[in-house]
Protein backbone atom coordinates (compact mmCIF):
# COMPACT_ATOMS: atom_id res chain seq x y z
CA UNK A 1 0.00 0.00 0.00
CA UNK A 2 1.26 3.47 -0.85
CA UNK A 3 2.29 5.38 2.23
CA UNK A 4 -0.34 8.09 1.86
CA UNK A 5 -3.21 5.90 0.75
CA UNK A 6 -6.20 5.70 3.07
CA UNK A 7 -8.64 2.86 2.32
CA UNK A 8 -12.35 3.49 1.90
CA UNK A 9 -14.53 2.03 4.63
CA UNK A 10 -18.31 1.53 4.63
CA UNK A 11 -20.56 3.74 6.72
CA UNK A 12 -20.43 7.39 7.70
CA UNK A 13 -18.50 9.24 10.35
CA UNK A 14 -18.85 7.86 13.89
CA UNK A 15 -17.04 7.90 17.20
CA UNK A 16 -14.22 5.41 17.36
CA UNK A 17 -13.04 3.43 20.38
CA UNK A 18 -11.07 5.23 23.08
CA UNK A 19 -9.78 2.03 24.65
CA UNK A 20 -7.95 -0.48 22.43
CA UNK A 21 -6.71 -3.88 23.60
CA UNK A 22 -4.18 -5.78 21.51
CA UNK A 23 -3.10 -9.35 22.25
CA UNK A 24 0.34 -10.60 21.24
CA UNK A 25 2.39 -13.67 22.10
CA UNK A 26 6.00 -14.56 22.88
CA UNK A 27 9.10 -14.11 20.76
CA UNK A 28 10.49 -12.13 17.86
CA UNK A 29 7.47 -13.01 15.73
CA UNK A 30 5.73 -10.13 17.49
CA UNK A 31 8.59 -7.62 17.23
CA UNK A 32 6.67 -5.16 15.01
CA UNK A 33 4.06 -4.90 17.80
CA UNK A 34 6.75 -4.55 20.45
CA UNK A 35 8.29 -1.65 18.55
CA UNK A 36 4.87 -0.02 18.21
CA UNK A 37 4.33 -0.38 21.97
CA UNK A 38 7.80 0.79 22.94
CA UNK A 39 7.74 3.83 20.66
CA UNK A 40 4.08 4.80 21.18
CA UNK A 41 3.49 4.45 17.44
CA UNK A 42 -0.19 3.57 17.61
CA UNK A 43 -0.91 6.60 19.77
CA UNK A 44 1.13 8.76 17.38
CA UNK A 45 -0.78 7.61 14.31
CA UNK A 46 -4.14 7.77 16.06
CA UNK A 47 -3.42 11.41 16.86
CA UNK A 48 -2.44 12.02 13.23
CA UNK A 49 -5.80 10.55 12.20
CA UNK A 50 -7.59 13.04 14.48
CA UNK A 51 -9.43 10.49 16.62
CA UNK A 52 -7.26 10.43 19.74
CA UNK A 53 -6.46 10.05 22.42
CA UNK A 54 -6.72 6.27 22.59
CA UNK A 55 -5.55 4.17 25.52
CA UNK A 56 -3.73 1.10 24.21
CA UNK A 57 -3.74 -1.98 26.45
CA UNK A 58 -1.63 -5.08 25.83
CA UNK A 59 -2.22 -8.75 26.61
CA UNK A 60 0.38 -11.50 26.24
CA UNK A 61 -1.25 -14.85 25.50
CA UNK A 62 -0.08 -18.35 24.64
CA UNK A 63 -1.37 -19.80 21.39
CA UNK A 64 -4.05 -19.20 18.82
CA UNK A 65 -6.85 -20.74 20.89
CA UNK A 66 -6.33 -18.15 23.62
CA UNK A 67 -6.07 -15.42 20.98
CA UNK A 68 -9.33 -16.44 19.31
CA UNK A 69 -11.09 -16.68 22.67
CA UNK A 70 -9.93 -13.17 23.57
CA UNK A 71 -11.14 -11.79 20.24
CA UNK A 72 -14.54 -13.49 20.22
CA UNK A 73 -15.20 -12.65 23.88
CA UNK A 74 -14.41 -8.98 23.29
CA UNK A 75 -11.44 -9.03 25.68
CA UNK A 76 -9.23 -7.83 22.82
CA UNK A 77 -10.02 -5.93 19.62
CA UNK A 78 -6.94 -7.08 17.72
CA UNK A 79 -5.11 -10.35 18.32
CA UNK A 80 -2.04 -11.97 16.84
CA UNK A 81 -1.52 -15.66 16.15
CA UNK A 82 -0.61 -18.19 13.49
CA UNK A 83 -2.29 -18.42 10.10
CA UNK A 84 -4.02 -21.66 11.11
CA UNK A 85 -5.96 -20.17 14.09
CA UNK A 86 -6.85 -17.22 11.85
CA UNK A 87 -8.18 -19.50 9.12
CA UNK A 88 -10.10 -21.56 11.69
CA UNK A 89 -11.84 -18.52 13.16
CA UNK A 90 -12.39 -16.99 9.71
CA UNK A 91 -14.11 -20.20 8.59
CA UNK A 92 -16.12 -20.40 11.81
CA UNK A 93 -17.36 -16.79 11.65
CA UNK A 94 -18.22 -16.53 7.96
CA UNK A 95 -21.74 -15.24 7.62
CA UNK A 96 -21.60 -13.99 11.21
CA UNK A 97 -19.27 -11.56 12.91
CA UNK A 98 -16.49 -12.29 10.38
CA UNK A 99 -12.79 -12.27 11.34
CA UNK A 100 -10.00 -11.24 8.97
CA UNK A 101 -6.36 -10.20 9.05
CA UNK A 102 -5.44 -6.54 9.32
CA UNK A 103 -1.71 -7.18 8.85
CA UNK A 104 0.83 -9.88 8.31
CA UNK A 105 3.58 -10.07 10.94
CA UNK A 106 6.12 -12.85 10.75
CA UNK A 107 7.32 -14.96 7.84
CA UNK A 108 10.05 -16.78 9.75
CA UNK A 109 10.74 -20.50 9.60
CA UNK A 110 9.52 -22.94 12.23
CA UNK A 111 11.99 -25.48 13.53
CA UNK A 112 11.45 -28.80 15.28
CA UNK A 113 14.14 -29.36 17.90
CA UNK A 114 14.76 -32.52 19.93
CA UNK A 115 16.81 -33.56 22.94
CA UNK A 116 16.48 -37.24 22.09
CA UNK A 117 19.81 -38.45 20.65
CA UNK A 118 18.00 -41.22 18.78
CA UNK A 119 15.82 -38.73 16.87
CA UNK A 120 17.57 -37.27 13.83
CA UNK A 121 14.49 -36.68 11.70
CA UNK A 122 10.75 -36.78 12.29
CA UNK A 123 10.79 -40.35 10.98
CA UNK A 124 12.61 -41.33 14.19
CA UNK A 125 9.86 -40.05 16.53
CA UNK A 126 8.15 -42.75 18.62
CA UNK A 127 5.48 -43.03 21.30
CA UNK A 128 8.20 -42.29 23.85
CA UNK A 129 8.56 -38.73 22.53
CA UNK A 130 6.51 -35.74 23.66
CA UNK A 131 6.49 -32.61 21.48
CA UNK A 132 5.59 -29.20 22.88
CA UNK A 133 3.28 -26.87 20.94
CA UNK A 134 1.29 -23.82 22.13
CA UNK A 135 -2.02 -25.53 21.37
CA UNK A 136 -2.70 -29.06 20.18
CA UNK A 137 -3.98 -29.54 16.61
CA UNK A 138 -4.94 -25.93 15.79
CA UNK A 139 -1.77 -23.91 16.44
CA UNK A 140 0.44 -23.17 13.46
CA UNK A 141 3.13 -25.17 15.30
CA UNK A 142 0.86 -28.23 15.25
CA UNK A 143 -0.08 -27.65 11.63
CA UNK A 144 3.61 -27.48 10.69
CA UNK A 145 4.10 -30.86 12.41
CA UNK A 146 1.10 -32.24 10.51
CA UNK A 147 2.47 -31.05 7.19
CA UNK A 148 5.86 -32.53 8.05
CA UNK A 149 4.26 -35.91 8.83
CA UNK A 150 2.30 -35.88 5.58
CA UNK A 151 5.40 -34.95 3.62
CA UNK A 152 7.36 -37.80 5.20
CA UNK A 153 4.74 -40.55 5.20
CA UNK A 154 2.20 -39.52 2.55
CA UNK A 155 -1.46 -38.41 2.41
CA UNK A 156 -3.57 -39.51 5.36
CA UNK A 157 -0.66 -39.47 7.80
CA UNK A 158 -0.95 -35.81 8.84
CA UNK A 159 -2.13 -36.65 12.35
CA UNK A 160 0.44 -39.38 12.97
CA UNK A 161 2.20 -37.34 15.66
CA UNK A 162 -0.85 -35.65 17.17
CA UNK A 163 -0.88 -37.99 20.17
CA UNK A 164 2.69 -36.95 20.96
CA UNK A 165 1.92 -33.22 21.29
CA UNK A 166 1.63 -31.39 24.61
CA UNK A 167 0.50 -27.77 25.09
CA UNK A 168 3.20 -25.53 26.60
CA UNK A 169 4.19 -21.89 26.19
CA UNK A 170 7.50 -21.29 24.36
CA UNK A 171 9.38 -20.34 27.57
CA UNK A 172 8.06 -23.42 29.38
CA UNK A 173 8.85 -25.69 26.44
CA UNK A 174 12.37 -24.29 26.15
CA UNK A 175 13.09 -24.83 29.84
CA UNK A 176 11.77 -28.39 29.64
CA UNK A 177 13.67 -29.29 26.48
CA UNK A 178 16.98 -27.88 27.72
CA UNK A 179 16.72 -29.51 31.15
CA UNK A 180 16.03 -32.96 29.73
CA UNK A 181 14.32 -33.79 33.03
CA UNK A 182 10.69 -33.81 31.85
CA UNK A 183 8.69 -35.86 29.37
CA UNK A 184 9.26 -33.18 26.71
CA UNK A 185 11.71 -34.39 24.05
CA UNK A 186 10.75 -32.04 21.20
CA UNK A 187 9.44 -28.56 20.47
CA UNK A 188 7.96 -26.98 17.34
CA UNK A 189 9.32 -23.47 17.66
CA UNK A 190 10.44 -20.26 16.02
CA UNK A 191 14.14 -19.32 15.82
CA UNK A 192 13.72 -17.04 18.87
CA UNK A 193 13.42 -19.96 21.26
CA UNK A 194 14.99 -22.50 18.94
CA UNK A 195 18.29 -20.64 19.08
CA UNK A 196 18.28 -20.68 22.88
CA UNK A 197 17.65 -24.41 22.76
CA UNK A 198 20.35 -25.17 20.22
CA UNK A 199 22.92 -23.40 22.40
CA UNK A 200 22.74 -26.50 24.63
CA UNK A 201 24.67 -29.58 23.48
CA UNK A 202 21.79 -31.96 24.23
CA UNK A 203 19.43 -30.24 21.75
CA UNK A 204 19.55 -30.49 17.96
CA UNK A 205 17.29 -29.51 15.06
CA UNK A 206 15.46 -32.20 13.11
CA UNK A 207 13.23 -30.14 10.79
CA UNK A 208 12.93 -26.73 9.11
CA UNK A 209 9.51 -25.72 7.78
CA UNK A 210 11.03 -23.94 4.81
CA UNK A 211 12.27 -27.26 3.48
CA UNK A 212 8.62 -28.21 3.01
CA UNK A 213 6.53 -25.04 2.49
CA UNK A 214 9.14 -22.44 1.65
CA UNK A 215 8.96 -18.94 3.11
CA UNK A 216 5.42 -18.05 4.17
CA UNK A 217 3.69 -15.52 6.41
CA UNK A 218 2.73 -17.78 9.30
CA UNK A 219 1.83 -15.18 11.96
CA UNK A 220 -0.71 -12.38 11.44
CA UNK A 221 -2.75 -9.77 13.30
CA UNK A 222 -6.52 -9.97 12.95
CA UNK A 223 -9.79 -8.41 14.08
CA UNK A 224 -13.54 -8.59 13.57
CA UNK A 225 -15.33 -6.97 10.66
CA UNK A 226 -17.32 -4.88 13.14
CA UNK A 227 -14.18 -3.39 14.68
CA UNK A 228 -12.70 -2.69 11.25
CA UNK A 229 -15.86 -1.05 9.93
CA UNK A 230 -16.57 1.04 13.04
CA UNK A 231 -12.98 2.18 13.60
CA UNK A 232 -11.59 3.01 10.15
CA UNK A 233 -9.12 5.66 11.33
CA UNK A 234 -7.82 3.50 14.16
CA UNK A 235 -7.42 0.62 11.70
CA UNK A 236 -5.30 2.89 9.50
CA UNK A 237 -3.32 4.07 12.55
CA UNK A 238 -2.59 0.48 13.61
CA UNK A 239 -1.59 -0.47 10.08
CA UNK A 240 0.77 2.50 9.81
CA UNK A 241 2.23 1.89 13.28
CA UNK A 242 3.09 -1.66 12.26
CA UNK A 243 4.49 -0.37 8.97
CA UNK A 244 6.84 1.84 10.97
CA UNK A 245 7.81 -1.19 13.06
CA UNK A 246 8.69 -3.21 9.96
CA UNK A 247 10.70 -0.28 8.63
CA UNK A 248 12.71 0.03 11.85
CA UNK A 249 13.58 -3.69 11.78
CA UNK A 250 14.80 -3.31 8.21
CA UNK A 251 16.69 -0.09 8.90
CA UNK A 252 18.31 -0.64 12.30
CA UNK A 253 18.52 -4.16 13.62
CA UNK A 254 20.60 -3.08 16.61
CA UNK A 255 17.84 -0.74 17.76
CA UNK A 256 15.17 -3.35 17.02
CA UNK A 257 17.11 -5.82 19.18
CA UNK A 258 17.37 -3.28 21.99
CA UNK A 259 13.61 -2.73 21.89
CA UNK A 260 12.92 -6.47 21.92
CA UNK A 261 15.04 -6.97 25.04
CA UNK A 262 13.35 -3.98 26.69
CA UNK A 263 9.90 -5.37 25.94
CA UNK A 264 10.30 -9.10 26.61
CA UNK A 265 12.29 -10.99 29.20
CA UNK A 266 14.86 -13.07 27.38
CA UNK A 267 18.09 -14.91 28.06
CA UNK A 268 19.39 -13.82 24.68
CA UNK A 269 22.07 -11.13 24.60
CA UNK A 270 21.79 -8.05 22.42
CA UNK A 271 24.39 -9.50 20.05
CA UNK A 272 22.45 -12.77 19.79
CA UNK A 273 19.20 -10.94 18.96
CA UNK A 274 20.97 -8.90 16.27
CA UNK A 275 22.38 -12.13 14.85
CA UNK A 276 18.89 -13.64 14.83
CA UNK A 277 17.48 -10.63 12.99
CA UNK A 278 20.19 -11.16 10.38
CA UNK A 279 19.45 -14.91 10.17
CA UNK A 280 17.77 -15.75 6.83
CA UNK A 281 15.33 -18.02 8.71
CA UNK A 282 13.81 -14.88 10.27
CA UNK A 283 11.80 -12.50 8.09
CA UNK A 284 8.83 -10.17 8.39
CA UNK A 285 6.05 -9.19 6.01
CA UNK A 286 3.10 -6.87 6.45
CA UNK A 287 1.51 -8.19 3.28
CA UNK A 288 0.87 -11.94 3.68
CA UNK A 289 2.54 -14.24 1.18
CA UNK A 290 2.32 -17.97 0.51
CA UNK A 291 -0.48 -18.32 3.10
CA UNK A 292 -2.49 -20.25 0.51
CA UNK A 293 -0.23 -23.25 1.20
CA UNK A 294 -1.67 -23.49 4.73
CA UNK A 295 -5.22 -22.66 3.60
CA UNK A 296 -5.17 -25.37 0.93
CA UNK A 297 -3.79 -27.93 3.39
CA UNK A 298 -6.35 -27.11 6.10
CA UNK A 299 -9.23 -27.39 3.64
CA UNK A 300 -7.94 -30.63 2.16
CA UNK A 301 -7.74 -32.36 5.56
CA UNK A 302 -11.03 -30.91 6.79
CA UNK A 303 -9.71 -28.43 9.36
CA UNK A 304 -11.73 -25.71 7.62
CA UNK A 305 -14.92 -26.27 5.65
CA UNK A 306 -14.53 -23.45 3.17
CA UNK A 307 -11.63 -23.19 0.76
CA UNK A 308 -10.66 -19.52 0.33
CA UNK A 309 -10.72 -18.38 -3.28
CA UNK A 310 -7.69 -16.21 -2.54
CA UNK A 311 -5.74 -14.65 0.33
CA UNK A 312 -8.02 -11.62 0.07
CA UNK A 313 -10.92 -13.67 1.44
CA UNK A 314 -9.39 -13.71 4.94
CA UNK A 315 -7.71 -10.30 4.91
CA UNK A 316 -9.14 -6.78 5.09
CA UNK A 317 -9.04 -4.39 2.10
CA UNK A 318 -6.33 -2.32 3.79
CA UNK A 319 -3.93 -5.05 2.56
CA UNK A 320 -5.37 -5.63 -0.88
CA UNK A 321 -3.43 -3.05 -2.90
CA UNK A 322 -0.27 -5.15 -2.59
CA UNK A 323 0.54 -8.48 -4.17
CA UNK A 324 -0.09 -11.04 -1.46
CA UNK A 325 -0.75 -14.73 -1.72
Amino acid sequence: MAAGLVPIFPGGARAEVKDLTIAIQYGLSYLPWMIARNQGLIEKHVEAQGVGPVKVNWLVLNGGVAANDALLSGNAQIVSAGISPLLAVWDRTRGGIVVKAISGLDSSAFWINSNNPNVRSIRDLTEKDRIAVPAVKVSINSVILQIAAEKEFGPGHHYDFESLTTPLSPPEATAALVSGKTEITGHVTTPTYGTLQLAHPNVHRIFNSRDVIGEATLVLAYATQKFYDENPKIAVAVFRALKDGFALIQRDKAEAARIYLAEERSKLTHEEVVALLNNPDISYSQVPHNTNVIADYMHRVGSIKTKPASWKDYTFPILHDEGGS
